[in-house]
């Protein structure tokens, strides 16, 4: 069965979520970037790791910020919907995660590759279900300890 076609107003919502998601992480609001996802939200970092739950997706947020000192920005490009027989996927490619700190690491992209954000239609709206992030370089982030 292929899947439906969506709405005009469906891929508007679908398009906001990766830009809602970078604008919530980049600004450090924790409680609104949780509300993009569902509760059993599953985010996998091919060939780093996996992250189940709101609550583990949530921390990584604030560990990115705590190792970029909270001047991390994402930019997002090449925004593509397609519908899926669950919902949706948004596909997108994300250049970067600049640092803006001051000194050495000014301006340089630590992270970059391609999501796929699955998307389930719930009560509150769309919100991401699954989210698979290849990396161009695939790399934990530097020991903080």
């Amino acid at each position: 069965m292929a899947p439906a076609r969506l709405a005009v107003a469906d891929r508007l919502e679908l398009a906001e979520l990766p830009a809602k998601f970078c604008h919530f992480s980049d600004y450090g609001d924790y409680a609104a970037l949780a509300g993009l996802f569902t509760a059993e939200v599953v985010t996998e970092l091919v060939g780093v790791g996996v992250y189940e739950g709101i609550d583990a997706l949530v921390q990584h947020a604030r560990d990115t910020a705590g190792w970029s000192s909270g001047h991390t920005w994402h930019v997002v490009a090449n925004l593509w919907i397609e519908p899926t027989p669950e919902g949706a996927t948004v596909h997108y490619y994300m250049l970067g995660m600049f640092n803006t700190a001051a000194g050495e690491r000014a301006g340089v992209p630590h992270t970059s590759g391609r999501f796929a954000d699955h998307a389930v239609r719930t009560a509150a709206g769309w919100r991401i279900n699954r989210r698979v992030f290849r990396m161009d370089a695939a790399k934990t982030p530097p020991d903080l300890g």
